[in-house]
């Protein structure tokens, strides 16, 4: 189940990057480094057109706060490897709204970095296997 989530949010990745892309190539804009676009993808998700998918259901407001409030007492790091986690076992959407509720710059952007740098591997791994 975990895996359908991961490929599912890969794909909306992939297709994501390639919209991205045409957006730079075609607006005269400065190429950037594709791990700095995925970067870029997962900051703007929450606000997205086209959200990333939720193969599975996505936290409700309510379960994302208790969450946030759980990791509160964790040190910094295993916060944001929780995050992961989350985004990893549930999905992209999940761990968004639980990194949110935190209501924390710092702790959101990093986990942002973190994610990204996941997801960046994981595509990465799914393009050698085409």
């Amino acid at each position: 189940m975990a895996q359908e989530g991961i490929h599912e949010d890969i794909k909306w990745l992939e297709g994501q990057l390639e919209a991205k892309k045409r957006e730079l190539a075609g607006g005269g804009m400065e190429a950037k480094e594709e791990r700095e676009v995925v970067k870029d993808i997962i900051k703007e998700a929450p606000q997205a057109p086209t959200p990333p998918p939720a193969p599975t259901p996505s936290l409700s407001d309510d379960d994302a706060k208790k969450k946030a409030g759980e990791l509160e007492e964790k040190k910094h790091h295993e916060i944001i490897n929780e995050l992961v986690n989350i985004a990893l076992a549930k999905n992209l959407a999940s761990a968004l709204k639980v990194a949110e509720s935190f209501k924390n710059p710092h702790i959101i952007d990093e986990f942002h970095d973190t994610l990204a740098d996941r997801y960046y591997q994981k595509l990465q791994d799914a393009r050698k296997l085409k």
